[in-house]
């Protein structure tokens, strides 16, 4: 029987080829059209928060990613952490959190994605992976609340 790193290995270059013309498309993107929150390299959403919201969840972001992230600037090595330490935390405060929480972790997410644009290139390859799970993590959870809150209204 082969070994199991050995049946790994080709896959994940396969999968890291196989994604290196999407990488190119990406990269060509202006930050301007990336929206806080979304995935690093996924498309915009369409829907874009009202002028005085957004106002007042940049002005919240900086004490909230302190809270949910629990540092200031990060470090490369640190980033695998800071992320998982951020959903622990969405998880476990989700249900009390309003709109505006929602919108505050949003913000928070989109300056960690910042440092992981800035870095990626030195994480391993099990650390992108892991940070694209916490990602898509909370855009679940996110998704799931606002369609609770839609069917208790």
């Amino acid at each position: 029987m082969p070994h199991p790193l050995k049946l790994t290995l080709p896959l994940a270059v396969l999968l890291l080829a196989a994604g290196a013309p999407a990488r190119a498309q990406i990269a060509n993107v202006p930050d301007s059209l990336r929206r806080a929150g979304e995935l690093v390299g996924s498309r915009p959403s369409a829907r874009r928060p009202a002028g005085a919201r957004a106002r007042s969840t940049v002005a919240a972001a900086p004490t909230t990613a302190a809270h949910l992230l629990g540092t200031d600037p990060a470090r490369a090595t640190d980033l695998p952490g800071l992320y998982e330490h951020f959903i622990e935390t969405c998880q476990a405060q989700r249900r009390s959190w309003s709109e505006s929480d929602w919108d505050a972790a949003a913000n928070a997410l989109a300056r960690l994605n910042q440092r992981y644009d800035q870095v990626r290139t030195s994480l391993s390859l099990q650390e992108r992976l892991n940070i694209r799970s916490a990602q898509a993590e909370f855009h679940t959870l996110q998704g799931a609340r606002k369609v609770k809150n839609r069917l208790d209204n």
